[in-house]
């Protein structure tokens, strides 16, 4: 702002400003370039016993058209899982609101409509959509009623297939343990050559193995591409359904009984000394694995047996083993290339973690199959009577390994497992795989002086101002001393 005092007598005002711009014309700038700020999505994992809501952030700024994701809250929807609200579907929906309002107040306001929101459902809304598809549709229209009724950018309501939830899991694991990509020292993100991990999940219904494939599928429907950080990623899904958890605790008692001739009073090696139980037979044999298993030679009124427990690991080890028919467990096709690394998720290896250092997960097995009933009890007063079935699952788990599956033991753990305190399940990866179509917001471009020169160029201006307001300052005293008042 320049002033002029007494008329055009002081050009000084002038001359500074003048001084100024031509300095300020002087000065070389740079180029600044300012990141732009953070995205944000939204899944909501729709599981059998609950919902949970994950909010992720990510950078704009995107690595070879990937977001680099982070978990930036949660919110678990109270209630039971939406498959559950079957008497009034409405209500699947209502359920889903605290968690959203959490949202809306997590994200900031003016990124609300830029924030993809998507629920996928699983094992519990597979199921209910096979036997009642009528009550699954009108359960999924609830919950898309209500997700649609908020700002956020709406990207559908689905039944996620088994092989979608293996292949986004196996994402997300790959991800959390920097096998796509690490940050360097250098300060930037490059590309990771440790190579990536399969993940074998023990879900109660079936055996879920994913992996990277390294050369042509011989099933290409088991087959899922995903591009990711520049680069793209051949990944095989496959179920083995009769060597899920349940499934496998049925054709055990199935063989204990079967090898020892239905005799009324049988012995499982797998179970804890002193620990016995009786077992219908018929109620077990009913199952479309243990079927495949043999016929039931025994009348549906003689098929109660009691069974008691013997903790004997090398029994236990020999009866397992009887359940892997090579041909149905893995045919060529089915098996995963050689020398493949498996992420396992089950809780039995948590258990085993708590039982010994399991280096050796032969010797953590035979630990825990060798304690009795009371021995066990004694070392988990907690959860006491929770272990009857433990050593098979444990026995199970070993045998795979056994067979040549290479196990990262020190990642594994239970299904709700986090790795660097972001929860690793298919809601991540669903949303790494989103950011590639999530377009990428430009850097802003500013002018800037450096530091130094612009404190320079304050102490010129100060000086210059300085000096022309002194210099009026004298001329108006001048000017008043040479025509005094009369």
């Amino acid at each position: 702002m320049v002033v002029v005092v007494a008329g055009g007598d002081h050009p000084q005002p002038v001359i500074v400003a003048g001084l100024t711009g031509i300095l300020l014309l002087c000065v070389s700038t740079k180029i600044v370039k300012i990141p732009p700020g953070s995205k944000y999505g939204i899944v909501l994992d729709a599981g059998p016993s609950h919902t949970t809501l994950f909010i992720y952030q990510w950078s704009a700024k995107k690595e070879n058209n990937t977001g680099v994701v982070s978990e930036h809250s949660t919110c678990t929807v109270q209630g039971p899982g939406i498959s559950d609200y079957s008497t009034c579907p409405q209500e699947a929906g209502n359920s889903l609101k605290a968690c959203l309002k959490q949202a809306m107040e997590a994200i900031p306001e003016q990124q609300h409509s830029q924030t993809p929101v998507y629920l996928g459902a699983t094992a519990s809304m597979r199921l209910l959509n096979l036997t009642n598809p009528a009550l699954s549709d009108a359960l999924l229209a609830a919950v898309t009623s209500t997700l649609k009724s908020y700002p956020f950018d709406f990207q559908g309501v689905k039944i996620l297939s088994s092989q979608k939830e293996g292949v986004f899991l196996w994402a997300a694991v790959n991800y959390l343990l920097e096998n796509f990509i690490k940050y360097a020292w250098t300060g930037h993100w490059i590309h990771s050559r440790k190579g990536t991990v399969g993940v074998m999940t023990l879900r109660r219904d079936s055996l879920q193995m994913t992996f990277m494939l390294k050369g042509e599928s011989q099933d290409p429907e088991k087959e899922v591409m995903l591009q990711l950080y520049g680069h793209t990623y051949k990944v095989n899904t496959h179920s083995f359904l009769c060597y899920g958890r349940d499934q496998v605790l049925k054709r055990l008692l199935l063989k204990v009984v079967q090898d020892q001739g239905y005799a009324r009073n049988a012995s499982n090696p797998c179970w804890p000394l002193s620990y016995s139980r009786k077992v219908l037979l018929h109620s077990v044999h009913a199952d479309p694995c243990t079927v495949s298993d043999g016929p039931l030679s025994v009348p549906a009124h003689e098929d109660t047996f009691h069974i008691t427990g013997s903790s004997n690991s090398s029994a236990c080890r020999r009866l397992v083993g009887k359940l892997f028919n090579s041909s149905s467990f893995c045919s060529f096709s089915d098996c995963p290339p050689h020398g493949t690394k498996f992420l396992v998720i089950s809780e039995m290896l948590n258990f085993l973690k708590e039982m010994a250092p399991y280096t050796d997960l032969g010797q953590a097995t035979d630990l825990l199959c060798g304690m009795s009933k009371k021995e066990l009890n004694e070392k988990f007063k907690e959860r006491p009577n929770m272990f009857a079935d433990h050593c098979t699952l444990s026995t199970f788990i070993y045998h795979l390994h056994a067979m040549g599956y290479q196990f990262d033991l020190d990642s594994s753990g239970q299904t709700a497992f986090q790795i660097s305190d972001t929860s690793a399940g298919w809601a991540l990866g669903y949303m790494l795989n989103l950011t590639n179509i999530i377009p990428e917001d430009e850097l802003i471009l500013l002018k800037g002086i450096e530091n130094g020169v612009w404190s320079l160029l304050l102490i010129l201006l100060v000086l210059l101002l300085t000096g022309s307001f002194t210099r009026i300052s004298y001329r108006v005293v001048v000017k008043d001393d040479a025509h005094p008042e009369s």
